[in-house]
């Protein structure tokens, strides 16, 4: 990966990098849900569960269309492979 495309990569994995070390701890609920949690013994027990809970609902969409985006890029590559491979032996 030479030129503008290592480029662009270089550039988002140091961004992605200085948000991901620049974050703090942050707790994934909402102030109301956080409220109700912390009022009761109980909720202050399964609050940190109630965080998990919240996060991987909120990876599942990533999950799905990042799946989707690998299976068409698979395509796409396959579909490029395949029109490389019959103009190489067209020119045989």
């Amino acid at each position: 990966m030479r030129g503008r495309a290592g480029r662009r990569l270089a550039l988002g994995l140091l961004v992605l990098g200085v948000l991901m070390l620049a974050g703090g701890p942050a707790a994934a609920q909402c102030s109301i849900c956080k409220t109700v949690l912390t009022q009761s013994p109980e909720g202050r027990q399964i609050g940190g569960t109630v965080n998990t809970a919240i996060l991987v609902m909120l990876f599942a969409p990533y999950l799905v269309f990042g799946s989707l985006a690998v299976i068409l890029f698979r395509v796409r590559i396959t579909r490029e492979i395949a029109r490389w491979a019959r103009l190489l032996l067209l020119l045989r």
